[in-house]
């Protein structure tokens, strides 16, 4: 394995005692060295996603980045730095996301319909490419990581004001923090029952913009309540559009 910029640095140290020593922050502030302590957050925001705050270690951290288990010690100060810095990144990554769906939003052409405004929220709060169980795992367990648990805190703001700009183009009456505890609560309890978990907060988010704008939770004629739609929405219905099919 190809030596990094901390080995380098502490063989340099350790082989001239005269040398004037490396400071972390001066070895941060170096393109190289900045750009291999991105690849460790990188490589750590990866494995919380997957797998939540309890995975990670230094050595985990190494493995998955492809570098020395010095150089995951020698840009950061301490693990908890790490985590709070792989913190940032995730929740950076959400906000990002849910911007991207607001910019969609402002530029769509006419009125969306019921179906389209769910889809837009679904895609501005859920996982883009599902993971749905390891993404509510991490953040559940989030809470017992304090430095993953205030970065998520940090970002928490600009997450609510990208999915705000997404709710007030739909001419929403929800607030962010009720839009994400609804599709988050429908999520989870998905998950607990073996539900499909887009279907289930879509049928919710339906419902809910309904009674908002004073119509009836939707129904097809002829449609029942059944035991594959959970919650009192129909086996089939808008759900079907905003989703495209009706499992994980």
């Amino acid at each position: 394995m190809a030596n990094t910029d901390a080995d380098t640095a502490a063989d340099a140290v350790s082989n001239d005692a005269s040398a004037p020593a490396v400071s972390r922050a001066e070895s941060r502030v170096t393109p190289r060295g900045e750009d291999r302590r991105q690849a460790i957050i990188d490589a750590a925001a990866a494995i919380i996603r997957e797998s939540g705050p309890s995975a990670i270690s230094h050595r985990s951290v190494a493995k998955r980045a492809g570098c020395s288990l010095s150089a995951t010690t020698y840009y950061f100060d301490g693990l908890e730095d790490l985590l709070h810095q792989a913190g940032l990144v995730n929740i950076g990554l959400w906000a990002s996301r849910a911007e991207h769906v607001a910019d969609r939003v402002e530029a769509f052409k006419g009125v969306p319909d019921v179906p389209q405004r769910v889809r837009f929220i679904l895609q501005a709060t859920l996982p883009a490419h599902g993971g749905y169980f390891g993404h509510y795992l991490q953040l559940i367990s989030a809470s017992q990581a304090s430095p993953v648990k205030h970065a998520y805190r940090q970002g928490r703001q600009r997450l609510n004001a990208a999915l705000r700009r997404v709710l007030r183009q739909l001419d929403s009456p929800l607030e962010p923090e009720m839009g994400i505890a609804v599709v988050d609560g429908a999520a989870v309890t998905a998950l607990s029952e073996g539900w499909n978990v887009k279907s289930t907060a879509a049928g919710l988010l339906t419902d809910l913009i309904s009674l908002a704008h004073g119509m009836p939770p939707f129904q097809a004629p002829g449609d029942t309540l059944s035991a594959a739609s959970p919650h009192g929405s129909p086996a089939t219905s808008p759900v079907t559009a905003v989703t495209g099919s009706t499992a994980d």
